[in-house]
């Protein structure tokens, strides 16, 4: 029998996840769970959906005063959601 190197756990669950694109699902949905977060309480109250859809973040807001300043502003977000995930995922925001 002949002895194989060790390869880390890490290695092997990323390797699968990357061959069934799993991984960019999963940094999508990182996204939307760190909306609150990143944006605070208030505007997540104001969000009635929040999903993404190829690398687009879709949002409906209920506040169209919110919605305003998260238009004037949807640059800092994609920012702020794309460092708070670590990778570059979010490449649109629209809001509605």
């Amino acid at each position: 029998m002949e002895k194989k190197e060790a390869v880390r756990i890490k290695e092997v669950i990323s390797q699968i996840l990357k061959s069934d694109q799993l991984d960019h699902k999963m940094l999508e949905n990182r996204v939307v769970r760190s909306w609150e977060k990143v944006i605070g309480s208030t505007v997540a109250r104001a969000t009635n959906q929040i999903y993404m859809h190829q690398g687009t973040l879709y949002l409906n807001i209920n506040s169209s005063v919110m919605r305003n300043e998260l238009l004037m502003l949807k640059d800092r977000i994609m920012d702020a959601l794309n460092q708070e995930v670590g990778h570059r995922i979010v490449t649109a925001i629209v809001i509605r």
